[in-house]
């Protein structure tokens, strides 16, 4: 297997005053990016600098759809709007409370996946259910603690990504489990993960394989992991905050840095082999 990385944002100079914080990319919509320029929050879209009128602190940028994008504060009080949906001019054209201790956030058609860290998970609020499925007007149209008896508990969403279809893959503290969650059906599949990958901060899963980043035991690493047969392989390193990319795209992760944003792509012919 290899990696394959394209850098699709860069800041020229340290002595800009501009510090990258995060980044998302999609084959269909192009890259976006959100950033502090001296103390002013900036998202660019595909090059086009804007400014949405909202109070971000610790910012998370995703793609909605290929008008809009989502940017939302990792830290709320539980009550205060913290997540925006802002079209390509910079207008907010809706908000939510999302919860407090938002670690990661994935988005399909379903709706809007939004994970929590252990701040969240036992403070108060719609955070203490660890991952809810948000419709897109802000509504819960799942949440992970109350609609599935029969899981491991979260006590913080160290990784997650899109599956196929409307599910999500979550790698949850303290099991460290890779599961595959359905909304529709309210089941999960679990996959007891090797020792290895425990404390991954991201997970991809294409086909047969599901690949992690940074462990506990490697923290730049990353691995190939044969969900069938077992299999573990170290297939190269990948630097800054690594997230996992969903099953759409060609890329499989995307990593932020304080001055770059890439993505990676791992070319492995044996990815959609025989199912398991």
């Amino acid at each position: 297997m290899q990696i394959v990385t394209y850098t699709f944002y860069s800041i020229v100079s340290e002595r800009s005053g501009i510090r990258l914080i995060d980044a998302d990319w999609s084959d269909r919509c192009g890259w976006i990016v959100v950033q502090r320029n001296r103390r002013r929050l900036e998202c660019v879209v595909n090059g086009t600098v804007l400014h949405p009128d909202v109070s971000v602190r610790f910012p998370i940028i995703r793609w909605v759809d290929s008008e809009r994008f989502l940017l939302a504060d990792a830290r709320s009080d539980g009550i205060s709007h913290n997540v925006f949906l802002v079209d390509l001019h910079g207008n907010v054209q809706h908000s939510f409370c999302g919860g407090d201790g938002i670690e990661d956030i994935a988005i399909g058609k379903e709706g809007i996946w939004i994970g929590y860290f252990d701040e969240g998970v036992f403070g108060k609020g719609i955070s203490t259910e660890g991952l809810v499925l948000f419709r897109l007007d802000g509504s819960p149209a799942f949440k992970y603690h109350s609609h599935l008896t029969d899981r491991p508990m979260i006590v913080d969403c160290y990784a997650m990504c899109k599956g196929k279809s409307s599910t999500l893959w979550l790698f949850p503290y303290d099991d460290f489990s890779l599961i595959q969650v359905d909304p529709c059906k309210k089941t999960v599949r679990r996959y007891k993960a090797p020792e290895q990958l425990r404390g991954s901060t991201a997970v991809c899963v294409r086909g047969n394989y599901a690949y992690f980043g940074h462990s506990y035991h490697a923290k730049e690493e990353v691995y190939s992991w044969d969900i069938g047969n077992g299999t573990l392989e170290k297939i190269g390193r990948l630097h800054g905050a690594v997230r996992g990319l969903g099953p759409k795209e060609t890329n499989h992760f995307v990593s932020v840095e304080d001055d770059a944003a890439r993505v990676h792509r791992i070319l492995n012919p044996d990815e959609y082999g025989t199912s398991w």
